[in-house]
């Protein structure tokens, strides 16, 4: 039998990857910290510049965003991400205490935004959220 971190045919299997872009640094790398216990890869920056850069690199499997950060918000960004065929199927949990800025809800499923949570998050419900979204984690051996 295979374990968590190997495929059937004994290959390993990839960790999953998240992005989280938030201003705050201190929460930004709470979650990264919380992301990695639960075996995942996750790297992070401050804007949605950075991450527009960042993105060039890396193809996350998730990203976690923020709404109001400096240079450019996360709507600001989620537009940009979605102009490039090949980043539009990345799915978006947006964590932020001002979900009102921005677009109805209604719209979410057509920006591929999974789920909207506001801050403060239980780190209980933002885990369940990318659960449901990429799946699990890779456990630790």
């Amino acid at each position: 039998m295979a374990s968590p971190s190997t495929s059937q045919a004994g290959r390993p299997v990839p960790r999953k990857w998240v992005l989280v872009v938030d201003d705050n640094a201190r929460l930004r790398n709470l979650w990264i910290e919380v992301l990695e216990e639960a075996g995942y890869a996750a790297v992070g920056t401050d804007d949605g510049l950075s991450a527009a850069e960042l993105i060039r690199d890396l193809f996350p499997d998730l990203i976690l965003l923020d709404l109001r950060m400096p240079r450019a918000s996360g709507w600001d960004f989620l537009e940009n991400l979605r102009e490039n065929p090949k980043w539009r199927a990345i799915p978006v949990l947006i964590v932020s205490a001002f979900l009102e800025d921005g677009p109805d809800p209604a719209h979410d499923a057509g920006l591929n935004i999974v789920a909207r949570m506001t801050k403060p998050v239980a780190v209980a419900d933002l885990l369940a959220k990318i659960h449901e979204a990429v799946g699990p984690g890779q456990s630790r051996l």
